[in-house]
């Protein structure tokens, strides 16, 4: 859907919970057994032929939603549920509080849905952007937190500490900071400041995207570099039970992998800060980091379906 977002197209996207699978195209949702296509319903609306469907999410095997708008930020959408697999649609529109004159109590500009832990997740508006979410499958809506110079799309989860992203707009960046603790338990929160103080500085704890690549190539930037810097062991737990480490560590050029079985076949894959992948090895235990400028770096090792993420020094 990133990429419909950006370009106004979409040829398929697919979605699928246990055994339930659902293609997505421009303003179609379809059934897709067995790859047969049978159409749930076209969400095209007459007077707004630039509207197309934005986010498919599910809530559970038979409640969904779906949104619908065009691909302008800021420009009023369309959320719509159903929860009987389709047969009908629900038109919503969550209402909350409002915080002072930041934002009205409607979220109506919605730029992305995402569920995580059955927390409902909405993320609103455009400039004085704003999060809210449900925890009643949708029922009622808390407004979590909203902030000018923001652009909000994205949540990532590491152990206990969340981290959200944005979209860039007029006079600000795309960055990804981590949501302050205290924000945790807390709702109807306001600021002036990006959250962080994040803006368009280099503010210790604000990792930015660069400024000449396109939306879809910004959400890989982001979660590129959520797995590979700031939270690389995420969901490792007992994934290789070897002891396995890189050396020589820090290197001046050839970096190799020790503790595992090298007859196993290995792909290492080399990420710099940004969250870029600068080197890939396929079927190797050994890469050589000698091209690369001198600094920090992450080598993340698949084996046998597991992955390892650990940090190098190349001098």
């Amino acid at each position: 859907m990133y990429a419909q977002r950006w370009f106004s197209i979409n040829d398929s996207t697919h979605y699928e919970l246990n055994n339930t699978k659902i293609t997505v195209g421009r303003t179609k949702v379809y059934h897709n057994v067995q790859d047969q296509l049978s159409l749930i319903r076209d969400f095209a609306i007459t007077d707004q032929p630039n509207y197309y469907i934005r986010d498919f999410d599910f809530i559970d095997i038979d409640s969904w939603f779906v949104l619908v708008g065009s691909r302008y930020i800021g420009a009023s959408t369309q959320l719509y549920r159903t929860d009987d697999s389709g047969n009908t649609w629900q038109l919503i529109t969550p209402v909350m509080p409002v915080i002072s004159n930041l934002t009205d109590d409607t979220a109506d500009s919605i730029n992305q849905i995402q569920i995580i832990n059955q927390r409902i997740y909405l993320f609103d508006n455009y400039y004085q952007s704003r999060v809210v979410y449900s925890d009643d499958d949708g029922l009622n809506w808390t407004l979590w937190f909203g902030s000018m110079w923001s652009h909000w799309y994205q949540i990532y989860t590491c152990n206990d500490s969340l981290y959200i992203h944005g979209l860039p707009g007029d006079g600000f960046r795309a960055y990804m900071t981590q949501i302050p603790d205290s924000y945790l338990n807390a709702t109807n929160i306001e600021t002036v400041v990006p959250i962080g103080g994040c803006h368009n500085g280099n503010t210790s704890g604000c990792y930015y995207a660069l400024a000449n690549i396109s939306t879809p190539e910004i959400y890989s930037h982001f979660k590129n570099l959520f797995e590979t810097s700031i939270c690389p062991n995420l969901g490792v737990g007992n994934m290789v039970k070897e002891k396995m480490e890189l050396v020589p560590n820090p290197t001046e050029g050839w970096v190799e992998v020790k503790g595992v079985d090298v007859s196993k076949s290995m792909q290492m894959s080399v990420f710099n800060t940004l969250g870029q992948k600068v080197l890939v090895a396929e079927g190797a235990s050994m890469i050589d980091l000698s091209g690369l400028v001198r600094g920090v770096y992450w080598v993340k090792m698949s084996l046998n379906g597991l992955v390892w993420v650990e940090q190098v020094v190349r001098w």
